[in-house]
This record gives C-alpha cells, structure tokens and sequence, in this order.
C-alpha cells in the first residue's frame, strides 16, 4: 500500500496495489499518475454517474476461493448506453474486473496477449473464438468512450480514452478481447455471476443510493417532454432513454441535461393493456412498469407488447402480451451449453428449434436501460422446451438469449391487483390483428375486380364456343381470385 498526499488538494490518497498507474483523488477529482514514489497531477477526471448499481468502491467478496475488494472504477458510454468496469484486487496482490451492465455482472482476469485473436473489424455476433479447449461465441461488440473515473486504476484513462471490446460467452463463461491498445487484443477470461454467488459485502442499500449526490435510484422523477411539454415519470440512472408517451418524442437523460434526440411526433398513442408506472407483486418483488414498447414481425401481421419492469434490488424483467397470451421473460445470465441448427442444450434440458424471424419495433414509450428507437430491429429464433421458450436475438453489435416462461391471464391480473380487467390472453391483440387482416383484405378489392373483368374479356368469348365446362372453369377462377378478400386463407 502506498500513501501520500494529494498535490492539488492535499487530501489522503491510497495507492492498494503495487501495479496500479494512476488514481482519482475522491475529493478534487485530480488524476494522479503515479510515477516511482512520487505522484503527477494529469488534471480532473469527470465524476462518476450515480447509477443504479449496487456496488462501489470498499465493496468485497469472494471470486475462485479467494477475497478481493474493489478499488476503482470506469465508466463507458456507446451510442446506445453505458456500463461500468469496476477494478478489484486480491488478497494475493493480483487484480481482475467486476463488468456491471444493467445488472448483469462478470468476473475476469487478465490472460495475456491474444496472438490468435480475429481482427476487430471482422468480429461478428454469434461468431466463434476457440480458447482454452472452449468455444466461445460473440455476444457484444462495443466502440466505447470514458465518460468518468474514480479510485486506482492499472493504467491510464480520461474523458475521450476509448475501448474497442469484444465480449464473447459459453455457458457461464466469459471471455473479452480488448482492442483498446491496438492488434493483438488483451484477453481477460472468467465467468458471468451474481452478487450472491460473489458473497459482496458493504454494497449500497436502496437507501443509500437514494441519499447520494447526482442521480437517485429508485426515486420517481418527473420532467417536462422537451417537444410537447407532456410529464413523463421516470427513474432516474435506472432508466434514463426517454420516450413521450404522448408525442413519441425521444431524450437522452443520461447526462446532467436533458438532450432532445428525436422530436419526430407520433400520429397515434400506444394504447396497451397495462399502463406506465403500474405496480406488480410478482414472487414476492414489487416491480414497476417504466417501458413499454409494440413490436411487429416484419413482413407480417403479428403483433405483441413488451413491457420492462423495473425492481430495486432485482433489477430488470420483461412481460410480454401477445395474441396467444402472456409470457414473463428475464435474460440469460448463463448461456445454452450448446447450439445446432435444430436444437439448444441449457442447464441439461433439450430444446428444439421452432421458428425464425425479424422483429421490427413500431411504437414506444417510457424510460429504457439503453436507447431503443421506433425502427430497430432484430433477428430472433425460438426454441421450444418443457421449461418454455429459448430465444435469440441478434443485431449488427449484438447476440442475447433469453427464456420465456407462459403464465395464466389470471396470475398477472393478480400481480396487478386483482382487479379483473386482464381476463382474457392478450383478447386485445387478437382484435387488433384480426382488424389488421381485414384492412389487408379489403386492399385486395379493386385488385380482385381488376383480374375478374380480364378474366371474363379473355374467356368468355372462348366459353361461347366450349360450352358448359369452359363456364365451370371461368367460376372457379373469378373464386379463386376473390378467395383472399373473404377468407383468412393467406394467414393461416
């Protein structure tokens, strides 16, 4: 351990480890590079956002048999959201990473250089990185800049630092490519955990986040839709990407400003079964509805509900509504053990390959965890299982898995009170599909007139001469053409 005295301010500054380059002075916020027994003022580092995460600095716990503490952190920013990268130090004087991304966490250790490694540009969600006799698959490709810093750090960071990361996972484990400091990447390998797993003491409560300076978790705020005026309620570091639920206006909350990102209006409001702000009681947990959004298949006239719920010490759950009911849906910590065209192996149980198709989002309103937009969309494949339903979804930086588990209509008008206005499996959606298909139906008209009248001009002088079976033929093909306007046929 190395003391000494902070040279803009004075105050105490701890240097734990021997291999730490630089440190943030929790009072001033000057970074300190260290340099032999002496320490170099490199100028401010931004504070840190008050997230929702649950750990910060003096936090402990156990990882592979042995304690550890963690001593600093980083924060990084990309198009879509942040994460933070929290630096913890072993009792043997080594040092690992505690990842912390919308309440999923993971453990690990620097491996070394990787010679092996793929360049970064070819890099790909869902390709195959072999290591250690494992192989891993890519679920993450970020381009991220350092917003903020606090504690030590094993090398040097600022504002603008940027990381060029691919993370790839199989089962529990982890496995990250850092292309930060250019070809070949450094890896770090470990697994995915949970704070219980790692035994974390002194970790901040509900309360204490809520008495802490910058933004507050768990405490609803409300603020003014920067292009209507319209209130919306939000949590703020839980859920900072905004959408109006009156205009569809989109703000980005993640900065100590409100920034206006898309001020497009939105014809007609999302109408849904279950409200923002609504509370659940589900497994014991109160969990509040702060997102919501209307998907579509693309090319189809499927449509369904998603609704992010949001608990203060469980983080984040989805409920999803659609023409054939409900489904309670949380994401993979742990990933399938294996993968083939037809079948996924998780946690021992086999599930086959249902379906496959592209999921377009179409309307949106809330607060999200990251930036989701009116347009994005995803590549999804089902796999069908006693435990329920296995799920892929996969974007140009992106690959998650996530199980689906189907619950009665009457359990989640329980978990909302019991007031018996959910009595049916998303009645709603089938209404609105069923109305879908009848618009399409009725755009099939004039066309269906269009053919009959060349049918009958090409064929009716021909039947003249053929008689009665050349009638029969031209009937069933003015049937056939006027089939789809009545019928359900093309749907099915």
């Amino acid at each position: 351990m190395f003391k000494l005295a902070c040279p803009s301010c004075g105050a105490e500054v701890v240097f734990r480890s021997a291999t730490s380059a630089m440190a943030v002075c929790e009072y001033c916020r000057s970074t300190l590079l260290r340099e032999g027994e002496a320490v170099r003022d490199a100028g401010k580092m931004a504070a840190v956002l008050e997230d929702y995460s649950p750990i910060r600095i003096t936090t402990s716990g156990m990882y592979a048999g042995q304690a550890f503490g963690v001593v600093g952190r980083i924060q990084l920013r990309y198009e879509d959201g942040f994460w933070n990268e929290w630096y913890i130090l072993f009792d043997d004087g080594s040092a690992g990473w505690l990842s912390d991304a919308s309440g999923q966490y993971a453990v690990t250790l620097d491996t070394g250089l990787a010679d092996d490694a793929p360049p970064f540009g070819q890099i790909v969600p869902g390709g195959q990185y072999a290591w250690d006799g494992v192989t891993f698959t890519a679920s993450d490709l970020r381009t991220a800049r350092c917003i903020a810093g606090e504690g030590e750090l094993p090398f040097q960071v600022g504002p603008g630092w940027q990381a060029k990361v691919a993370d790839y996972r199989q089962g529990v484990r982890f496995l990250t490519l850092d292309y930060s400091e250019g070809a070949p990447p450094r890896r770090y390998a470990g697994k995915a955990v949970g704070l219980g797993d790692l035994r974390c003491q002194l970790l901040r409560t509900p309360g204490e986040i809520a008495g802490s300076a910058g933004r507050l978790k768990g405490k609803v705020a409300t603020l003014a839709c920067p292009a209507c005026g319209t209130a919306i309620a939000w949590r703020p570091a839980v859920a900072a990407h905004l959408h109006c639920p009156a205009c569809g206006a989109e703000s980005d909350a993640t900065t100590d400003t409100v920034e206006l990102l898309d001020a497009s209006r939105r014809e007609a409001l999302l109408s849904t079964t279950l409200s923002l702000g609504e509370e659940a009681n589900i497994d014991g947990k109160t969990w509040t509805l702060i997102g919501l959004m209307k998907c579509q298949e693309v090319g189809e006239a499927e449509e369904w509900i998603e609704y992010l719920m949001f608990n203060e010490t469980a983080g984040f759950l989805w409920l999803v509504e659609s023409s054939a009911g409900w489904d309670k849906v949380r994401v993979l910590d742990a990933w399938p053990e294996s993968v083939s065209s037809s079948a996924v192996r998780y946690e021992g149980a086999a599930y086959t390959r249902m379906q496959a198709y592209a999921s377009r989002v179409v309307q949106v309103a809330g607060a999200f965890n990251w930036r989701v937009k009116v347009g994005d969309s995803v590549s999804i494949t089902d796999y069908r299982g006693s435990r329920g339903t296995l799920t892929s979804e996969r974007s140009p930086s992106e690959l998650g898995w996530s199980l689906a588990q189907r619950v009665p209509a009457a359990s989640v008008d329980g978990w909302f009170g019991g007031k018996g206005r959910i009595t049916a499996p998303a009645a709603s959606l089938t209404a609105l599909a069923a109305a879908s298909r009848a618009a399409d139906r009725s755009e099939l008209r004039p066309l269906a007139w269009i053919f009959t009248v060349l049918v009958m001009l090409i064929n009716v002088p021909i039947a003249f001469r053929g008689g009665l079976y050349s009638w029969v033929l031209i009937l069933i093909a003015v049937g056939i053409l006027w089939l789809p306007v009545y019928t359900d046929v093309l749907d099915d």
